[in-house]
């Protein structure tokens, strides 16, 4: 069924599908416009993540969506400002619904709570030219779920840090109107550039020294923010400087350290 949350977004909401993601792609290739189309999933049988990693939910508990976007007046060499625009509209929605600051974005497309992952963003564009052009944007948010299988590293959901259910859709059409406004940001330089400084305010163990795993080696680095095409700027103790893709480098915790 459908609604129209607002003028901008048409909103379908599914009681099971494969991916939400997948669902707006199979959209792409039957030559049908994605614009502005919103798909909500109360489960998913083949949820995803980055790479090969899958994402678990258990039915009806969590929040499960995709955006359709006309991202052409995007240049395919900035497509990382489509993840920090909805990162950021996750990240400011559930800071000021939860009214804490323990809210992050961890590089490149996961949101943290503290050190706990609560949800993800998995992105696919399609380009034209040098341009973006369509673009499908998946987001996971663990929102009532409670339990987690073992093999989820560190997960956390919004009831489990405030002890209170919540309406998923209620966040989603919040999230939506932040993002909107992002994306009317984004349409000009000076806007791009906020959207920048915000994100970077928002990231996950910002100037602050912990180790990584980087190209297998553990390694005790600053992360010092974003650079060109969305790459981590990172620095060690000797003031050296690294520029790392997400295959790369891992973010390693105290109980994975040798």
């Amino acid at each position: 069924m459908k609604h129209e949350i607002y003028r901008e977004f048409d909103l379908s909401i599914l009681s099971s599908v494969d991916s939400t993601n997948r669902w707006l792609q199979e959209r792409i290739k039957q030559q049908k416009a994605i614009s502005n189309q919103v798909v909500c999933a109360d489960y998913q049988t083949g949820g995803r993540g980055m790479g090969d990693n899958k994402w678990h939910s258990e039915k009806g508990q969590n929040l499960l969506f995709s955006i359709g976007m006309d991202a052409s007046f995007i240049p395919a060499s900035e497509q990382f400002l489509i993840t920090q625009m909805i990162a950021l509209a996750i990240v400011d929605e559930l800071s000021y619904l939860i009214g804490s600051e323990k809210f992050s974005i961890k590089w490149p497309n996961d949101i943290f709570y503290s050190d706990r992952k609560l949800g993800g963003i998995l992105i696919v564009n399609t380009i034209r030219a040098s341009q973006l052009d369509q673009t499908v944007i998946g987001v996971g948010i663990n929102v009532n779920q409670s339990i987690f299988p073992e093999w989820i590293p560190r997960p956390v959901s919004l009831s489990m840090i405030s002890k209170q259910q919540f309406d998923a859709l209620n966040i989603l059409k919040a999230i939506l109107m932040r993002f909107s406004y992002r994306t009317k940001q984004a349409e000009d330089t000076d806007g791009v550039q906020r959207i920048a400084h915000d994100y970077h305010q928002k990231m996950y163990r910002l100037d602050e020294w912990h180790f990584y795993a980087l190209d297998n080696m553990q390694i005790e680095l600053k992360i010092k923010g974003i650079g060109e095409y969305g790459l981590l700027i990172l620095e060690n103790r000797a003031g050296k400087t690294f520029s790392c893709d997400f295959k790369s480098i891992r973010f390693l915790y105290e109980d994975e350290l040798t």
